[in-house]
């Protein structure tokens, strides 16, 4: 159970409730909107803010890596069940989607970072250690801001670390409220979606 109720007002009671029905799928909120509703302030902002990460020009597959890395770093198995779909809808592949969720070289304790997956590019890469500096350390060297700068433009950029940053937000507020009733559960392992 979320430690804070969902909140669903019926339509036409509440218009923070009625704003976030309108970019809802026939019109039906979902467990995040419910909590957010505890506060009307906030829920259409957080709608907002999150649907104009959606509207970013930044690679849908990178934008989803990031969405991604940040989940598994942070234990945040609500986000990695959502986004994993959408991952692979964005072209992200299996063995992709394994390395980004691998975690284990640096929870509990950083340990020397393995060498890459060579299912990553270069690219995805660099956007994996900037989304790790963001998350685990606050502080991001410039030597990792650069080189997810060489594959990125300005706009791109400042969308990434905004993407990086709002999903740290949100995995914060579903783990402490418990949103899904999952924050206790392990972020699933990667299964094969390939037909033989």
């Amino acid at each position: 159970m979320p430690r804070i109720p969902y909140v669903f007002p019926e339509p036409g009671t509440s218009p923070a409730a009625d704003e976030l029905r309108k970019s809802r799928k026939k019109g039906q909120l979902h467990v995040v909107d419910g909590m957010f509703l505890n506060s009307s302030v906030l829920a259409p902002e957080y709608n907002r803010f999150f649907g104009a990460l959606w509207r970013s020009k930044i690679n849908p597959a990178i934008r989803e890596l990031l969405m991604l890395r940040v989940a598994a770093l942070n234990y945040a198995t609500f986000e990695w069940i959502a986004h994993e779909p959408m991952g692979r809808a964005a072209g992200l592949t299996d063995d992709q989607l394994r390395a980004i969720r691998d975690v284990s070289y640096l929870r509990p304790v950083k340990e020397k970072r393995p060498s890459p997956s060579p299912a990553l590019t270069p690219l995805m890469i660099a956007a994996i250690e900037y989304a790790d500096a963001m998350t685990l350390d606050v502080k991001v060297p410039q030597e990792v801001f650069d080189a997810l700068k060489a594959h990125l433009d300005n706009q791109e950029m400042f969308e990434a670390t905004a993407i990086v940053s709002g999903y740290n937000m949100i995995t914060r507020i579903i783990l402490a409220t418990d949103v899904g009733d999952l924050a206790n559960t392990e972020v699933p392992q990667v299964k094969s979606k390939n037909k033989l």
